[in-house]
């Protein structure tokens, strides 16, 4: 969809591609921050997506661009994590890392995204890992959710 072409869902004005600054959102330990997010906004402020597709290829790239170091989880009622490097068991204490990427979606200019999460270092050889990409994978998309909530850009 070109911004040229398109009308704001809300009021049928003109809407012009705008980049937002920083656009945050967290859920479950894990934080998203978008720099410079590229949205349609009208001349009243409403906004929505640059396409329908965006929110869902913009998880895809996210999926395959941020690389998470991740432990093993062992045991069947009780989960403890090993490092995934030396296999020593992990501190139960976390501590934030942030892991970022430069987005790429055809149509629109590139943009930034930064994930921050929980991450546990291994007493042994101090590698910092996720416990579970599993867990960190269930709680991305609703802090994408959240951003977009908070940046006042509705669903769809």
């Amino acid at each position: 969809m070109s911004a040229a072409k398109a009308a704001c869902k809300k009021c049928d004005s003109e809407v012009r591609v705008e980049a937002l600054p920083g656009v945050t959102g967290n859920e479950g330990g894990v934080t998203v921050v978008f720099t410079k997010l590229p949205v349609l906004a009208c001349a009243r402020g409403h906004r929505q997506f640059v396409n329908r597709e965006f929110p869902v290829k913009l998880l895809d790239q996210l999926s395959r661009s941020v690389q998470l170091p991740s432990a093993k989880a062992k045991g069947l009622l009780v989960k403890r994590h090993y490092c995934g490097a030396c296999g020593a068991e992990l501190a139960s204490e976390s501590a934030s890392r942030t892991y970022g990427s430069d987005v790429n979606l055809s149509g629109v200019e590139p943009f930034r995204v930064d994930l921050t999460v929980p991450v546990y270092a291994c007493p042994s050889c101090s590698r910092e890992q996720v416990r579970s990409l599993d867990e960190v994978s269930r709680y991305v998309p609703a802090a994408m959710a959240r951003a977009f909530q908070n940046a006042e850009i509705p669903p769809g």
